[in-house]
């Protein structure tokens, strides 16, 4: 099994050789603009290579080494001789390496974090302290304002646990090549993860395929953890948004609270569903950077080919998340609901006949009159409680389960989805009740009629 972790950073499906950068002939307190410049990568390695660091959580790591190869001499590849093993991400540089037994992940920030980094960080501590549940969905994490060494400086870091499995991107690719069914599985698994962190009262801030892992014993995780929110920290934004492909289109600095995790969470729940019974379009439509959408698709509902190869989808479970996904789009950034309600009220609006499940081709217009985001006063649903309901004929099993267990999820190959019947469903028979009535309504007034007018 690969060993990945990720800061917003892609999950490599195999490390190649990663050359150290010189450390650049600059001051130790570079200011471009006004702005203090935080170190790159190239610097952070060099300092971490030499040991610049005293702090006792940072004593006793042995780092890994990149594998390389002797030059001109290829498959002469040598377990750790070359640089070290680290990823790269947008924010930060992860060094990965072990204290004895246990993997450490060493994550050096190459930018500014904002004021409440920290204090996000130390909250977030004490909170996945308290909680087992959020234990063992959040990787530890621990800032140490004086972390690493550089040129006279003293750089914070985060120690972290290394986690060891596949990204959520990795593992979808690798259960599509097995048992694409298997997504099903997955999918429960993500509501039940999401459901985990909105009980602890946490928001993550950027979930996305880079972000979450899937462990040996199939539990997901999630790392990154610089833009999470908790009551605590509600005053101390992050300086970003999240990955442009799993936000909303209009979220700003500003959206950001505890609901802030639904619009991406649905984004990756739908496509884990629609995958599932559409292997065809990781193929057509992921990128290496999304699993199927793109923020040109949430920017522009139903208005791009996915919207309508989704529409299409052999599961109606695909086709009735397709206008929420759509209605979310069009609406705020932050709903104000969590994941669970937001389907369990989908469910029940189908059910009474207030949404439309998508048609098969593209809409011109959207009907966005129903915004049920505005009533935040609404019970909580069972979270034992099915989806769909099975249909009476099909003796399908539901797929949208809560409380599965996450070694139950992969092996499911049943998964059958339902359609939930809804307003739409009945309306066949309702037409036909009503021609029906009108039929015997129309002949007893017309035998009324002849009887006064008589012989």
């Amino acid at each position: 099994m690969m060993f990945f972790l990720s800061s917003a950073v892609a999950a490599v499906p195999a490390f190649s050789p990663i050359q150290v950068k010189p450390a650049p002939a600059v001051p130790p307190e570079t200011v471009v603009s006004g702005v203090r410049s935080w170190p790159d990568d190239g610097r952070f390695e060099a300092a971490v290579a030499r040991g610049s660091y005293q702090h006792p959580r940072l004593s006793g790591i042995t780092f890994d080494l990149e594998s390389s190869v002797v030059s001109g001499r290829p498959g002469t590849e040598q377990a750790g001789s070359g640089p070290l093993l680290h990823a790269l991400g947008a924010s930060a540089v992860v060094f990965f390496g072990r204290r004895g037994p246990r993997g450490v992940a060493l994550r050096c920030p190459t930018r500014d974090l904002g004021i409440g980094a920290a204090r996000r960080y130390e909250k977030l501590a004490a909170r996945r302290a308290a909680s087992a549940p959020l234990a063992l969905a959040v990787a530890e994490a621990e800032w140490i304002d004086e972390g690493v060494e550089i040129d006279g400086t003293w750089w914070p870091v985060i120690v972290m646990e290394r986690v060891e499995g596949r990204s959520l991107a990795g593992e979808v690719e690798q259960v599509l090549g097995k048992n694409p069914a298997g997504l099903r599985g997955l999918a429960r698994d993500w509501a039940g993860f999401v459901a985990v962190l909105g009980a602890a009262d946490v928001a993550h801030g950027d979930l996305q395929q880079n972000n979450i892992f899937v462990t040996g014993d199939g539990r997901l995780k999630a790392v990154d953890l610089d833009g999470v929110w908790l009551p605590a920290v509600a005053h101390l934004p992050p300086d970003e948004t999240g990955h442009r492909h799993y936000q909303h289109p209009r979220r700003q600095r500003g959206d950001w609270g505890r609901t802030v995790d639904t619009f991406s969470a649905l984004v990756i729940y739908l496509s884990l569903v629609a995958l599932a019974a559409d292997p065809d379009l990781w193929e057509r439509y992921h990128n290496g950077e999304n699993l199927v959408f793109t923020d040109e698709d949430l920017a522009h509902p139903d208005r791009t080919p996915l919207w309508d190869r989704l529409s299409s989808s052999p599961d109606p479970a695909v086709r009735q998340l397709v206008p929420l996904l759509r209605e979310l789009c069009h609406g705020p950034a932050d709903s104000g609901q969590d994941l669970a309600s937001l389907l369990d009220r989908h469910r029940h609006a189908r059910t009474e006949g207030l949404v439309r499940p998508a048609s098969l081709t593209r809409t011109t217009e959207h009907d966005d009159v129903n915004h049920w985001w505005v009533d935040p006063e609404a019970p909580r649903p069972d979270p034992d409680a099915v989806w769909f309901a099975p249909s009476e004929t099909d003796g399908a099993t539901t797929l949208h389960e809560y409380g599965r267990t996450a070694a139950d999820s992969r092996t499911d190959e049943d998964g059958g989805t339902v359609d939930g019947g809804g307003a739409s469903s009945n309306m066949p028979r309702v037409l036909v009740l009503a021609a029906a009535v009108f039929v015997v309504v129309f002949i007893g007034a017309l035998v009324g009629f002849l009887t006064v007018l008589g012989p």
